[in-house]
């Protein structure tokens, strides 16, 4: 599940379980979650979260947006390496500092290792 992690941050332009101090605004952050496991298939919740410090969730939305596109459907890694992805539940989520805006959304991710 390496490779995948390593494909998604690059693919994405996404950082893995949480950005750095110096990250720009919006960004997204994401976190794999496997299901299950069988033979070569593996059953995975991908997590997405993008956060943005603005006044309304219009750029947060606009970047879950363009993410959408991007995993919606299939995509070979490598040689041996392949996975599926659909959209899932997406919603915002409120924070204490108002001025924060975070939509998350969870997909279903299918992982195959051939």
């Amino acid at each position: 599940m390496r490779l995948l992690k390593d494909e998604l941050e690059e693919y994405l332009g996404a950082y893995y379980m949480e950005a750095p101090e110096h990250a720009k605004y919006p960004y997204a952050v994401f976190e794999l979650n496997r299901l299950s496991e069988n033979d070569e298939r593996q059953a995975i919740i991908l997590e997405i979260n993008v956060w943005d410090k603005h006044k309304y969730y219009s750029r947060a939305e606009e970047m879950m947006d363009t993410i959408e596109g991007l995993l919606h459907g299939t995509y070979e890694l490598s040689n041996s390496d392949i996975f599926y992805c659909f959209n899932g539940a997406r919603q915002p989520v409120p924070d204490d500092d108002k001025q924060i805006k975070r939509i998350r959304e969870q997909f279903e991710l299918y992982y195959y290792e051939r």
